[in-house]
């Protein structure tokens, strides 16, 4: 056995050990100077061999990292980020985003800078598609709560309003995962309903979701479109401190403009596993299927091999 020069360690949610293992197994096999090992949830000191303590290390959360941890010369972890500061963020990399603030009632935006139409969305309750409405701007400084049907999100979260972007006939978008800077999948999702084309009723407006990831209402199609991968790298290359990005981009019908629209942090964008996540794994084709899109484990190998040779200390 060749003498160990370099340790990884990947601290990843319970649902998806399999998965790392299998990706583990790689890494061995790719670099046997490398010592790897994959931990569910919580990371102490009394779980790691003691030999790998004595070698440069470098320690990857794919959750939420304790408060108080042991000592780690290098690491990479995930960590949420509000919209409004992904959109600082995107501005201040020069990547093509949309303008967005938070929603307060009575607000009166610019058309010149938000134009004709803007889309009202939840800024934490995301995952469902839900209550993400498209209402002209002129209207937007009558709406009143009142107006909100009553099992809408606006009830129970904060609301951002953004800049809206017509992707076809259909509501569209492009999730590309990023793994160390490797896409693992990249799928396109798109709402079995139109776009609502009459635009006066506000309340109507506002009873129908325009999120293309509507959960049970959408399809979910395996799709490697090498303009939205090129800039998929383009945007994790803005977010080198984080390990994982679920990225989500639209392109715009009439220029055919590719948008972020949104960057997810979080380690449920694992849809590889993720228990949230099986309707639109199962739309998907499967695990299997998605796996084998980009050969996901040996991307994710040879990218933990690079990144600890890189990093690790």
């Amino acid at each position: 056995m060749s003498k160990l020069k370099k340790v990884v360690i990947v601290v990843h949610r319970d649902e998806s050990a399999n998965d790392f293992h299998e990706i583990a197994r790689r890494v061995r096999n790719l670099d046997s100077s490398i010592g790897v090992a994959t931990i569910s949830e919580l990371l102490t000191s009394k779980m790691v061999p003691p030999e790998f303590l004595q070698l440069p290390l470098l320690v990857i959360y794919l959750c939420n990292p304790p408060k108080i941890e042991f000592n780690i010369a290098a690491k990479l972890a995930v960590k949420e980020m509000s919209k409004i500061d992904e959109y600082e963020h995107f501005k201040k990399h020069n990547i093509p985003c949309l303008p967005i603030e938070r929603f307060k009632f009575g607000m009166e935006l610019d058309p010149k800078v938000y134009g004709a139409l803007v889309v009202l969305k939840p800024e934490n309750i995301t995952s469902t598609g839900a209550s993400v409405n498209m209402v002209p701007t002129e209207l937007l400084p009558t709406i009143n709560i009142e107006d909100f049907p009553e099992d809408h999100l606006i009830h129970k979260d904060s609301y951002l309003v953004q800049n809206f972007v017509k992707t076809g006939k259909f509501p569209t978008h492009y999730r590309v995962l990023v793994f160390l800077g490797e896409i693992l999948y990249s799928v396109k999702s798109t709402q079995k309903s139109a776009y609502p084309t009459q635009l006066v009723d506000i309340k109507e407006l506002l009873k129908n979701s325009v999120a293309s990831n509507l959960t049970g209402h959408r399809t979910a199609t395996l799709t490697i479109d090498k303009r939205v991968n090129e800039f998929a790298l383009n945007v994790s290359n803005a977010f080198l401190e984080h390990p994982l990005l679920g990225i989500d981009i639209i392109k715009d019908e009439q220029s055919d403009a590719l948008y972020v629209l949104e960057v997810n942090l979080g380690g449920n964008t694992w849809a590889f596993s993720s228990k949230l996540s099986h309707l639109f794994r199962e739309a998907m084709g499967g695990r299997n299927a998605m796996v084998r899109q980009y050969n996901a484990w040996d991307r994710a190998a040879e990218a933990l091999v690079r990144k600890t040779h890189e990093l690790a200390s």
